[in-house]
């Protein structure tokens, strides 16, 4: 049982190091307590391992000749990986919901920029929405960010006549997106004359819909075409409006 000893003897360090990230910081424990703890789950599943029927004991030597595992260690190997697992979980996806309200957030402000750039510079009226489907634009949809020449004036985007400037996957997974324009309007229009959203500013929410996930915020765009990030403790976002 040299080997495994070895193993449990790694995983009890990994286990504690884990352990300290999200329950250290909180206080709920100090290091010694934590430490104690975990060095009392890692001694029962030690004597758990030594554990051995008789009419095993021919299998398990010929196990260790060929340097491989038990079925013991086997089984309480991938106990203590599901324990860590288990107690990493919340802290990963915690950074994944922050790291995507960041990417978020990014492609919101620098579609916005684009648009106000490219219908100055083309003398084009440029339309901004939202959609599901990449053609139907829709106040409350999150699937993907368009931008493009609305040729036909119709407000939502045709492949056969309209030009696309950009299109983008939002792959939301701890939140949603919301375009809110007066009067009610399904999109923002960036006028080619001027480069702004004359009539058509704005704001697009981003709103959790994770516990794990703790931003709010809204990306507006004013009559000059000035985009701005405003946190939801400055200018509340009012996610169920």
């Amino acid at each position: 049982m040299n080997l495994l000893s070895k193993i449990l003897a790694h995983y009890k360090r990994i286990a504690i190091f884990t352990l300290c990230l999200p329950i250290c910081r909180k206080g709920r424990y100090g290091i010694d307590k934590l430490v104690a703890i975990v060095s009392r789950l890692f001694n029962k599943l030690l004597k758990l391992a030594y554990y051995r029927k008789s009419s095993l004991q021919n299998n398990i030597s010929n196990a260790k000749q060929s340097d491989g595992f038990t079925l013991v260690e086997l089984t309480v190997t991938t106990m203590v990986l599901g324990i860590i697992a288990a107690i990493a979980a919340p802290s990963i996806l915690t950074h994944l919901a922050r790291m995507e309200a960041q990417r978020v957030k990014h492609q919101l402000e620098s579609t916005l920029s684009l648009a106000k750039a490219e219908s100055y510079i083309s003398r084009q009226d440029v339309l901004v929405c939202l959609s599901n489907d990449a053609q139907q634009c829709h106040r409350n949809s999150d699937k993907t960010l368009l931008l493009f020449v609305d040729k036909n004036n119709n407000k939502h985007f045709d492949s056969q006549v309209d030009t696309l400037l950009t299109q983008q996957s939002l792959n939301l997974r701890y939140s949603t997106v919301k375009l809110r324009v007066g009067g009610r309007r399904h999109y923002t229009k960036f006028w080619g004359d001027s480069g702004r959203p004359r009539g058509h500013f704005g704001h697009i929410k981003y709103c959790p819909t994770s516990s794990y996930n703790k931003s709010m915020y809204q990306i507006s765009f004013n009559q000059s075409g000035i985009v701005k990030h405003k946190l939801n403790v400055d200018h509340p976002t009012k996610c169920n409006g």
